[in-house]
Protein backbone atom coordinates (compact mmCIF):
# COMPACT_ATOMS: atom_id res chain seq x y z
CA UNK A 1 0.00 0.00 0.00
CA UNK A 2 1.44 3.57 -1.13
CA UNK A 3 1.96 6.26 1.74
CA UNK A 4 -0.73 8.22 0.46
CA UNK A 5 -3.30 5.34 0.39
CA UNK A 6 -2.14 4.32 3.37
CA UNK A 7 -2.85 7.30 5.38
CA UNK A 8 -6.03 8.66 3.67
CA UNK A 9 -7.93 5.35 4.49
CA UNK A 10 -5.99 4.42 7.52
CA UNK A 11 -8.39 4.94 10.79
CA UNK A 12 -5.81 5.55 13.11
CA UNK A 13 -6.65 9.11 13.90
CA UNK A 14 -4.40 9.77 16.80
CA UNK A 15 -3.05 13.22 17.86
CA UNK A 16 -0.54 14.48 19.75
CA UNK A 17 -2.72 15.45 22.95
CA UNK A 18 -1.86 14.06 25.09
CA UNK A 19 -3.22 15.90 25.61
CA UNK A 20 -17.46 2.86 43.23
CA UNK A 21 -19.31 -0.01 41.96
CA UNK A 22 -18.80 -0.63 38.48
CA UNK A 23 -21.33 -2.03 36.23
CA UNK A 24 -19.65 -3.76 33.73
CA UNK A 25 -21.84 -4.89 30.49
CA UNK A 26 -25.44 -5.93 30.74
CA UNK A 27 -27.03 -8.44 28.56
CA UNK A 28 -30.42 -7.29 28.57
CA UNK A 29 -32.20 -3.54 29.33
CA UNK A 30 -31.78 -3.11 32.97
CA UNK A 31 -34.76 -2.68 35.33
CA UNK A 32 -34.78 1.07 35.94
CA UNK A 33 -35.04 2.12 39.84
CA UNK A 34 -36.67 5.28 40.75
CA UNK A 35 -34.38 6.04 44.26
CA UNK A 36 -36.60 7.13 46.98
CA UNK A 37 -34.42 8.60 49.54
CA UNK A 38 -32.44 11.27 49.20
CA UNK A 39 -28.77 10.18 49.88
CA UNK A 40 -26.78 12.53 51.99
CA UNK A 41 -22.89 13.77 51.53
CA UNK A 42 -21.73 17.05 53.77
CA UNK A 43 -19.67 17.41 50.75
CA UNK A 44 -19.54 16.42 46.91
CA UNK A 45 -17.49 17.05 43.95
CA UNK A 46 -18.78 16.58 40.65
CA UNK A 47 -15.87 15.26 38.17
CA UNK A 48 -12.76 13.46 38.97
CA UNK A 49 -10.25 15.47 36.93
CA UNK A 50 -7.46 17.27 37.90
CA UNK A 51 -9.59 20.40 39.84
CA UNK A 52 -11.62 17.46 41.94
CA UNK A 53 -8.58 15.45 42.45
CA UNK A 54 -6.82 18.10 44.03
CA UNK A 55 -9.90 19.53 45.89
CA UNK A 56 -10.71 15.55 46.94
CA UNK A 57 -7.20 15.36 48.73
CA UNK A 58 -6.62 18.41 50.63
CA UNK A 59 -10.22 17.85 51.79
CA UNK A 60 -9.76 14.45 52.89
CA UNK A 61 -6.18 15.01 54.62
CA UNK A 62 -8.85 17.92 56.45
CA UNK A 63 -10.62 15.10 58.19
CA UNK A 64 -13.54 16.39 55.64
CA UNK A 65 -15.72 13.07 54.15
CA UNK A 66 -16.21 14.02 50.46
CA UNK A 67 -17.98 11.92 47.78
CA UNK A 68 -17.01 12.29 44.44
CA UNK A 69 -19.45 11.42 41.68
CA UNK A 70 -18.00 10.57 37.75
CA UNK A 71 -19.83 10.13 35.27
CA UNK A 72 -17.08 7.84 33.60
CA UNK A 73 -16.05 4.46 34.47
CA UNK A 74 -13.44 3.35 37.03
CA UNK A 75 -11.20 1.63 34.74
CA UNK A 76 -8.78 0.52 37.62
CA UNK A 77 -12.10 -1.49 39.23
CA UNK A 78 -13.73 -2.71 36.09
CA UNK A 79 -10.45 -4.70 35.55
CA UNK A 80 -11.08 -3.57 31.91
CA UNK A 81 -7.63 -3.42 29.83
CA UNK A 82 -7.10 0.01 27.52
CA UNK A 83 -7.07 -0.24 24.30
CA UNK A 84 -4.22 0.86 21.86
CA UNK A 85 -4.26 3.20 18.51
CA UNK A 86 -3.80 -0.03 16.22
CA UNK A 87 -6.39 -1.96 17.90
CA UNK A 88 -9.18 0.24 19.19
CA UNK A 89 -11.51 -1.12 21.81
CA UNK A 90 -13.81 -0.79 24.74
CA UNK A 91 -11.64 1.84 25.91
CA UNK A 92 -11.39 4.06 22.30
CA UNK A 93 -15.11 6.63 22.45
CA UNK A 94 -17.93 7.76 25.33
CA UNK A 95 -20.68 5.43 23.63
CA UNK A 96 -19.88 5.76 19.88
CA UNK A 97 -20.43 3.65 17.01
CA UNK A 98 -17.14 4.60 15.54
CA UNK A 99 -13.56 5.80 16.99
CA UNK A 100 -13.79 9.78 17.47
CA UNK A 101 -9.47 10.37 17.39
CA UNK A 102 -8.99 13.59 15.26
CA UNK A 103 -8.02 12.09 12.08
CA UNK A 104 -9.68 9.51 9.88
CA UNK A 105 -12.45 7.08 11.73
CA UNK A 106 -13.16 4.15 10.00
CA UNK A 107 -13.15 1.55 12.56
CA UNK A 108 -16.46 0.44 14.24
CA UNK A 109 -16.93 0.29 17.97
CA UNK A 110 -19.71 -1.29 19.96
CA UNK A 111 -20.80 1.85 21.97
CA UNK A 112 -18.99 1.55 25.55
CA UNK A 113 -18.58 4.22 28.15
CA UNK A 114 -14.83 4.60 26.80
CA UNK A 115 -12.47 6.84 27.87
CA UNK A 116 -12.05 9.65 24.54
CA UNK A 117 -15.23 11.55 24.04
CA UNK A 118 -15.68 14.19 21.25
CA UNK A 119 -18.33 16.98 21.94
CA UNK A 120 -19.36 18.87 18.42
CA UNK A 121 -19.96 22.68 18.33
CA UNK A 122 -20.41 24.37 15.09
CA UNK A 123 -16.59 25.55 14.92
CA UNK A 124 -15.03 23.95 17.36
CA UNK A 125 -14.96 20.12 18.29
CA UNK A 126 -13.88 19.73 22.21
CA UNK A 127 -11.77 16.02 23.10
CA UNK A 128 -12.61 15.00 26.80
CA UNK A 129 -11.45 12.26 29.18
CA UNK A 130 -14.36 10.04 30.53
CA UNK A 131 -13.26 8.13 33.56
CA UNK A 132 -12.01 7.72 36.99
CA UNK A 133 -9.14 10.58 36.59
CA UNK A 134 -10.90 12.47 33.88
CA UNK A 135 -8.59 14.32 31.41
CA UNK A 136 -5.36 12.48 32.93
CA UNK A 137 -6.60 9.46 31.35
CA UNK A 138 -6.09 10.18 27.77
CA UNK A 139 -3.56 13.13 27.46
CA UNK A 140 -0.17 12.78 26.60
CA UNK A 141 1.25 13.61 30.18
CA UNK A 142 2.98 16.97 28.98
CA UNK A 143 3.46 18.42 32.66
CA UNK A 144 4.68 22.27 31.39
CA UNK A 145 4.99 25.14 33.49
CA UNK A 146 3.67 28.28 32.27
CA UNK A 147 6.44 31.24 31.34
CA UNK A 148 6.11 33.71 34.36
CA UNK A 149 5.85 36.14 32.37
CA UNK A 150 2.78 34.81 30.18
CA UNK A 151 1.34 33.75 33.79
CA UNK A 152 1.31 37.13 35.14
CA UNK A 153 -0.23 38.55 32.16
CA UNK A 154 -2.98 36.01 32.68
CA UNK A 155 -3.41 36.09 36.82
CA UNK A 156 -2.13 39.75 37.35
CA UNK A 157 -3.84 39.51 40.45
CA UNK A 158 -2.41 36.48 41.93
CA UNK A 159 1.05 36.34 43.74
CA UNK A 160 3.41 34.74 41.13
CA UNK A 161 6.37 34.52 43.25
CA UNK A 162 4.37 32.01 45.74
CA UNK A 163 3.30 30.17 42.59
CA UNK A 164 6.60 29.60 40.91
CA UNK A 165 8.77 29.02 44.71
CA UNK A 166 5.61 26.72 46.02
CA UNK A 167 2.61 25.96 43.82
CA UNK A 168 3.79 24.58 40.85
CA UNK A 169 6.61 22.71 42.45
CA UNK A 170 3.77 21.07 44.47
CA UNK A 171 2.06 20.21 41.83
CA UNK A 172 4.83 18.48 39.47
CA UNK A 173 5.75 16.52 42.72
CA UNK A 174 2.40 15.74 43.85
CA UNK A 175 1.89 14.70 40.16
CA UNK A 176 5.07 12.70 39.86
CA UNK A 177 6.78 14.59 36.81
CA UNK A 178 9.62 13.87 35.51
CA UNK A 179 11.81 14.35 32.43
CA UNK A 180 13.49 11.50 29.90
CA UNK A 181 16.93 10.87 30.28
CA UNK A 182 19.39 12.38 27.22
CA UNK A 183 21.15 9.13 26.77
CA UNK A 184 17.93 7.08 26.08
CA UNK A 185 16.36 9.44 23.96
CA UNK A 186 19.21 10.05 21.50
CA UNK A 187 19.56 6.21 21.84
CA UNK A 188 15.72 4.91 21.29
CA UNK A 189 14.66 4.09 17.80
CA UNK A 190 10.82 5.11 19.18
CA UNK A 191 12.03 8.56 19.26
CA UNK A 192 13.71 9.53 16.01
CA UNK A 193 10.51 11.38 15.20
CA UNK A 194 11.64 14.11 18.10
CA UNK A 195 15.34 13.65 17.19
CA UNK A 196 14.20 14.60 13.39
CA UNK A 197 12.08 17.49 14.46
CA UNK A 198 14.58 19.12 17.06
CA UNK A 199 17.36 19.36 14.33
CA UNK A 200 14.61 20.30 11.61
CA UNK A 201 13.87 22.93 13.79
CA UNK A 202 17.06 24.48 14.70
CA UNK A 203 17.96 24.49 11.18
CA UNK A 204 14.90 26.28 10.32
CA UNK A 205 16.36 28.75 13.32
CA UNK A 206 13.79 27.96 16.40
CA UNK A 207 14.65 27.22 19.51
CA UNK A 208 13.26 23.73 21.02
CA UNK A 209 12.88 22.72 24.86
CA UNK A 210 12.87 19.41 26.51
CA UNK A 211 8.86 18.82 27.85
CA UNK A 212 8.80 17.29 30.96
CA UNK A 213 6.03 14.53 31.43
CA UNK A 214 4.11 11.82 34.54
CA UNK A 215 4.57 9.38 32.29
CA UNK A 216 7.66 6.99 34.41
CA UNK A 217 10.43 7.27 31.79
CA UNK A 218 12.37 4.26 33.90
CA UNK A 219 9.26 2.19 33.61
CA UNK A 220 9.44 3.44 29.58
CA UNK A 221 13.65 2.32 29.54
CA UNK A 222 12.37 -1.02 30.91
CA UNK A 223 9.89 -1.43 28.40
CA UNK A 224 12.69 -0.95 25.90
CA UNK A 225 14.43 -3.57 27.26
CA UNK A 226 11.44 -6.06 26.89
CA UNK A 227 11.56 -6.31 30.97
CA UNK A 228 7.65 -5.34 31.33
CA UNK A 229 4.56 -5.29 29.69
CA UNK A 230 4.42 -2.49 27.29
CA UNK A 231 2.44 0.76 27.27
CA UNK A 232 3.50 4.10 25.55
CA UNK A 233 5.46 1.79 23.36
CA UNK A 234 2.85 0.07 22.46
CA UNK A 235 0.97 3.04 20.75
CA UNK A 236 -1.49 3.52 24.02
CA UNK A 237 -2.57 7.05 24.85
CA UNK A 238 -5.68 8.87 23.92
CA UNK A 239 -7.02 5.46 24.56
CA UNK A 240 -5.27 5.38 27.91
CA UNK A 241 -2.38 3.80 29.38
CA UNK A 242 -2.27 0.43 30.63
CA UNK A 243 1.47 0.73 32.22
CA UNK A 244 3.91 3.51 33.32
CA UNK A 245 1.83 6.80 33.34
CA UNK A 246 0.96 8.77 36.37
CA UNK A 247 -2.77 9.33 36.11
CA UNK A 248 -4.63 10.94 38.92
CA UNK A 249 -5.94 7.64 39.95
CA UNK A 250 -2.54 6.78 40.51
CA UNK A 251 -1.49 10.01 42.33
CA UNK A 252 -3.69 12.23 44.06
CA UNK A 253 -7.19 10.05 43.99
CA UNK A 254 -5.08 7.03 45.33
CA UNK A 255 -3.98 9.31 48.15
CA UNK A 256 -7.40 10.35 49.00
CA UNK A 257 -8.96 7.35 48.78
CA UNK A 258 -5.87 6.08 51.44
CA UNK A 259 -7.43 8.51 53.84
CA UNK A 260 -10.53 6.22 54.12
CA UNK A 261 -13.17 9.41 53.48
CA UNK A 262 -12.68 9.65 50.16
CA UNK A 263 -16.32 7.48 48.54
CA UNK A 264 -16.36 7.74 44.54
CA UNK A 265 -19.34 6.67 42.56
CA UNK A 266 -18.85 6.11 38.59
CA UNK A 267 -21.05 5.53 35.77
CA UNK A 268 -23.25 8.64 38.08
CA UNK A 269 -24.29 11.20 35.52
CA UNK A 270 -25.38 14.59 37.14
CA UNK A 271 -28.18 15.95 34.60
CA UNK A 272 -29.10 19.19 36.98
CA UNK A 273 -28.66 21.15 39.91
CA UNK A 274 -31.07 22.77 42.26
CA UNK A 275 -30.24 25.63 44.75
CA UNK A 276 -32.57 24.79 48.01
CA UNK A 277 -33.78 27.54 50.48
CA UNK A 278 -30.98 27.08 53.33
CA UNK A 279 -28.57 27.45 50.86
CA UNK A 280 -28.10 23.60 50.39
CA UNK A 281 -27.75 21.82 47.17
CA UNK A 282 -30.05 19.13 45.62
CA UNK A 283 -28.97 16.78 42.48
CA UNK A 284 -30.64 14.82 40.26
CA UNK A 285 -28.45 12.35 39.11
CA UNK A 286 -28.88 9.21 36.67
CA UNK A 287 -26.88 5.78 37.13
CA UNK A 288 -26.01 4.12 33.69
CA UNK A 289 -24.52 1.05 32.73
CA UNK A 290 -21.53 0.51 30.54
CA UNK A 291 -24.01 0.25 27.76
CA UNK A 292 -25.10 3.75 28.39
CA UNK A 293 -28.67 2.14 29.74
CA UNK A 294 -30.00 3.85 32.40
CA UNK A 295 -29.72 1.77 35.79
CA UNK A 296 -31.45 4.09 38.26
CA UNK A 297 -32.26 7.65 38.95
CA UNK A 298 -31.36 9.22 42.07
CA UNK A 299 -31.29 11.93 44.36
CA UNK A 300 -28.35 13.75 46.07
CA UNK A 301 -28.21 15.92 48.76
CA UNK A 302 -25.08 18.19 50.26
CA UNK A 303 -24.28 21.36 52.02
CA UNK A 304 -21.52 22.10 49.80
CA UNK A 305 -20.22 21.46 46.05
CA UNK A 306 -17.63 21.29 44.51
CA UNK A 307 -17.90 21.85 40.35
CA UNK A 308 -14.76 19.93 38.35
CA UNK A 309 -16.23 18.63 35.54
CA UNK A 310 -14.41 20.52 32.84
CA UNK A 311 -14.67 23.17 31.42
CA UNK A 312 -17.75 22.09 29.07
CA UNK A 313 -19.27 19.72 31.61
CA UNK A 314 -19.64 22.42 34.40
CA UNK A 315 -20.62 25.06 32.10
CA UNK A 316 -22.98 22.85 30.87
CA UNK A 317 -24.16 21.90 34.60
CA UNK A 318 -24.78 25.48 35.68
CA UNK A 319 -26.47 26.54 32.68
CA UNK A 320 -28.78 23.73 32.48
CA UNK A 321 -29.57 24.13 35.77
CA UNK A 322 -30.61 27.51 35.38
CA UNK A 323 -32.51 27.09 32.59
CA UNK A 324 -34.61 24.23 34.10
CA UNK A 325 -34.29 25.18 37.84
CA UNK A 326 -33.69 29.21 37.85
CA UNK A 327 -29.85 28.26 38.97
CA UNK A 328 -28.92 31.66 39.95
CA UNK A 329 -25.83 32.69 37.61
CA UNK A 330 -23.69 35.98 37.66
CA UNK A 331 -23.63 37.76 34.13
CA UNK A 332 -19.73 36.80 33.94
CA UNK A 333 -20.56 32.36 33.38
CA UNK A 334 -19.64 31.29 30.30
CA UNK A 335 -17.93 34.83 29.95
CA UNK A 336 -13.47 34.51 28.66
CA UNK A 337 -14.04 30.88 27.21
CA UNK A 338 -10.69 29.70 25.19
CA UNK A 339 -9.47 26.92 23.38
CA UNK A 340 -5.74 27.28 24.98
CA UNK A 341 -4.55 28.59 21.32
CA UNK A 342 -4.96 24.95 20.46
CA UNK A 343 -4.16 24.83 16.47
CA UNK A 344 -3.06 21.92 14.58
CA UNK A 345 -0.82 21.29 11.86
CA UNK A 346 1.85 18.96 9.94
CA UNK A 347 4.40 18.08 7.06
CA UNK A 348 4.98 15.82 4.47
CA UNK A 349 7.57 14.31 3.00
CA UNK A 350 10.12 14.90 6.34
CA UNK A 351 13.56 12.87 5.05
CA UNK A 352 11.74 10.15 3.01
CA UNK A 353 14.87 9.37 1.73
CA UNK A 354 16.75 8.42 5.41
CA UNK A 355 13.85 6.78 7.14
CA UNK A 356 11.68 9.81 7.73
CA UNK A 357 10.07 10.06 11.13
CA UNK A 358 10.79 6.39 12.05
CA UNK A 359 8.23 3.25 11.82
CA UNK A 360 8.02 2.88 15.70
CA UNK A 361 7.54 5.97 17.48
CA UNK A 362 6.46 6.10 21.34
CA UNK A 363 3.40 7.94 22.11
CA UNK A 364 4.47 10.04 24.62
CA UNK A 365 5.86 13.68 23.43
CA UNK A 366 9.45 14.93 24.92
CA UNK A 367 9.85 17.42 22.82
CA UNK A 368 9.00 21.22 21.83
CA UNK A 369 9.38 24.53 20.14
CA UNK A 370 9.49 27.48 22.21
CA UNK A 371 8.67 30.59 19.86
CA UNK A 372 6.99 32.63 22.35
CA UNK A 373 8.99 35.71 22.46
CA UNK A 374 8.59 35.92 18.98
CA UNK A 375 6.31 39.35 18.91
CA UNK A 376 5.04 38.38 15.65
CA UNK A 377 4.45 35.05 15.66
CA UNK A 378 4.58 33.62 19.72
CA UNK A 379 3.69 30.12 20.23
CA UNK A 380 4.90 26.89 21.50
CA UNK A 381 4.74 23.68 19.29
CA UNK A 382 4.81 19.87 20.68
CA UNK A 383 6.62 17.89 18.29
CA UNK A 384 4.11 14.92 18.22
CA UNK A 385 4.25 11.67 17.75
CA UNK A 386 2.14 9.53 15.36
CA UNK A 387 2.62 6.16 15.36
CA UNK A 388 0.66 4.17 12.38
CA UNK A 389 3.24 1.34 11.90
CA UNK A 390 5.05 2.47 9.63
CA UNK A 391 7.17 5.15 8.55
CA UNK A 392 4.65 7.77 7.09
CA UNK A 393 7.47 10.75 6.63
CA UNK A 394 4.92 12.86 8.57
CA UNK A 395 5.47 15.13 11.29
CA UNK A 396 2.44 16.16 13.46
CA UNK A 397 2.44 19.62 15.48
CA UNK A 398 0.22 20.90 17.85
CA UNK A 399 0.52 25.06 18.17
CA UNK A 400 -0.10 26.60 21.82
CA UNK A 401 -0.95 30.03 21.22
CA UNK A 402 -2.36 33.21 22.64
CA UNK A 403 -6.27 33.22 22.61
CA UNK A 404 -6.37 37.21 21.95
CA UNK A 405 -9.81 37.15 21.00
CA UNK A 406 -12.14 34.86 23.58
CA UNK A 407 -14.76 33.47 22.97
CA UNK A 408 -18.36 32.78 24.64
CA UNK A 409 -20.52 29.99 26.22
CA UNK A 410 -24.21 29.98 26.44
CA UNK A 411 -27.39 27.43 26.78
CA UNK A 412 -29.64 27.08 23.40
CA UNK A 413 -33.17 26.71 25.32
CA UNK A 414 -34.71 25.39 22.20
CA UNK A 415 -31.51 22.64 21.38
CA UNK A 416 -31.13 22.15 25.11
CA UNK A 417 -27.66 22.27 24.39
CA UNK A 418 -24.60 24.42 24.82
CA UNK A 419 -23.53 26.90 22.16
CA UNK A 420 -19.91 28.38 22.06
CA UNK A 421 -19.73 31.91 20.34
CA UNK A 422 -16.17 31.00 18.39
CA UNK A 423 -15.45 30.83 14.77
CA UNK A 424 -12.43 31.84 12.26
CA UNK A 425 -11.89 35.20 13.51
CA UNK A 426 -10.79 33.26 16.88
CA UNK A 427 -8.23 31.23 14.89
CA UNK A 428 -6.91 33.86 12.50
CA UNK A 429 -3.69 35.02 14.42
CA UNK A 430 -3.07 30.76 15.10
CA UNK A 431 -3.33 29.86 11.67
CA UNK A 432 -0.89 32.93 10.62
CA UNK A 433 1.55 31.38 13.36
CA UNK A 434 1.17 27.82 11.70
CA UNK A 435 1.74 29.02 8.20
CA UNK A 436 4.45 30.76 9.48
CA UNK A 437 6.04 27.81 11.06
CA UNK A 438 5.33 25.09 8.42
CA UNK A 439 6.63 27.58 5.53
CA UNK A 440 9.99 28.24 7.59
CA UNK A 441 10.35 24.60 8.55
CA UNK A 442 9.75 23.55 4.78
CA UNK A 443 12.12 26.42 3.45
CA UNK A 444 14.96 25.19 5.42
CA UNK A 445 13.92 21.18 5.05
CA UNK A 446 12.42 20.53 2.59
CA UNK A 447 8.59 18.81 2.65
CA UNK A 448 4.94 20.14 2.46
CA UNK A 449 2.29 21.17 4.02
CA UNK A 450 0.25 18.44 5.36
CA UNK A 451 -3.20 17.95 3.48
CA UNK A 452 -3.29 13.92 4.15
CA UNK A 453 -4.20 15.01 7.86
CA UNK A 454 -6.17 18.14 7.86
CA UNK A 455 -8.16 20.02 5.27
CA UNK A 456 -5.37 22.89 3.82
CA UNK A 457 -2.81 21.33 6.07
CA UNK A 458 -4.95 23.49 9.41
CA UNK A 459 -6.30 22.12 11.91
CA UNK A 460 -8.43 24.93 13.35
CA UNK A 461 -11.35 23.56 15.09
CA UNK A 462 -9.63 20.82 17.18
CA UNK A 463 -9.32 22.02 21.20
CA UNK A 464 -7.68 19.19 23.81
CA UNK A 465 -7.40 22.30 26.57
CA UNK A 466 -10.46 24.63 26.81
CA UNK A 467 -10.37 26.93 29.21
CA UNK A 468 -12.48 29.80 31.15
CA UNK A 469 -15.79 30.74 31.22
CA UNK A 470 -15.81 30.71 35.05
CA UNK A 471 -13.14 32.86 35.59
CA UNK A 472 -11.18 33.40 39.05
CA UNK A 473 -11.98 36.51 40.01
CA UNK A 474 -14.78 37.59 37.75
CA UNK A 475 -17.30 34.42 37.53
CA UNK A 476 -15.54 33.59 41.52
CA UNK A 477 -14.22 35.27 44.15
CA UNK A 478 -10.54 35.27 44.27
CA UNK A 479 -10.90 31.46 45.43
CA UNK A 480 -12.98 29.55 42.89
CA UNK A 481 -16.14 30.19 45.20
CA UNK A 482 -19.23 30.74 42.55
CA UNK A 483 -20.67 34.66 42.67
CA UNK A 484 -24.12 34.61 44.20
CA UNK A 485 -23.61 31.19 46.16
CA UNK A 486 -22.16 30.94 49.47
CA UNK A 487 -21.45 27.05 49.05
CA UNK A 488 -20.46 26.33 45.41
CA UNK A 489 -17.32 26.06 44.30
CA UNK A 490 -16.00 25.66 40.48
CA UNK A 491 -12.12 23.76 40.75
CA UNK A 492 -11.27 23.30 36.95
CA UNK A 493 -9.73 24.51 33.95
CA UNK A 494 -13.02 26.83 33.86
CA UNK A 495 -10.91 29.25 36.53
CA UNK A 496 -8.27 30.11 33.55
CA UNK A 497 -9.26 32.72 31.17
CA UNK A 498 -9.32 31.04 27.84
CA UNK A 499 -5.33 30.54 27.27
CA UNK A 500 -2.22 30.09 29.27
CA UNK A 501 0.51 29.30 26.86
CA UNK A 502 1.38 25.40 27.62
CA UNK A 503 -0.69 22.60 28.21
CA UNK A 504 -2.98 23.74 31.14
CA UNK A 505 -3.00 20.76 33.60
CA UNK A 506 0.17 21.84 35.83
CA UNK A 507 -1.53 25.15 35.95
CA UNK A 508 -4.71 23.79 36.89
CA UNK A 509 -3.50 21.77 39.69
CA UNK A 510 -1.61 24.28 41.04
CA UNK A 511 -4.48 26.72 40.67
CA UNK A 512 -6.64 24.35 42.75
CA UNK A 513 -3.96 23.76 45.36
CA UNK A 514 -4.28 27.72 46.01
CA UNK A 515 -7.66 28.14 46.18
CA UNK A 516 -8.89 24.83 48.08
CA UNK A 517 -5.54 25.91 50.68
CA UNK A 518 -7.72 29.41 51.55
CA UNK A 519 -10.94 27.74 51.28
CA UNK A 520 -9.57 25.51 54.03
CA UNK A 521 -8.30 28.25 55.73
CA UNK A 522 -11.43 30.32 56.00
CA UNK A 523 -13.36 27.66 57.26
CA UNK A 524 -15.62 27.23 53.81
CA UNK A 525 -15.98 23.38 54.35
CA UNK A 526 -16.69 23.71 58.33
Amino acid sequence: MDRKKFITTSALGISSLYFLSTHLLFASQPKIKKQRKTLESPIIIIGSGYGGAVAALRLCEAGKKVLMLEMGLNWEKSGLPFSNLLKPGKSAAWLKKKTIAPFMNLFSLTPFTGALDRLDFEHINVWVGRGVGGGSIVNGGMAVTPKESYFKEVFPQLDADKFYQFYFPLARKELKVNVIDEQFLNDCPYYKFTRVGEEEAHKAGFKTIRVPNVYDFKYMEKEFKNEVPRSALNTEVIYGNNYGKNSLDKTYLKKALDTGNLEILDLHCVDSIELNEDKSYTLQVRHINTSGDLVAEKVFHCKKLILSAGTIGTLELLMKSNFRNQFPLGKNVGENWGNNGNFMTGRNWVRPLSGGTGVQQSTIPVGGVDNWDDREHPFFTEIAPLPMGMDVATALYLLINRVDKKGKVSYDPIAKKLAIDWNESHTEKMRANADYFIKKMNKANGGTRSHFLFKNGFGPNICYHPLGGCVLGEATNSYGKLNDHENLFVLDGSLIPGTIGVNPFVTIVAITEYCIENLIQQNEFA
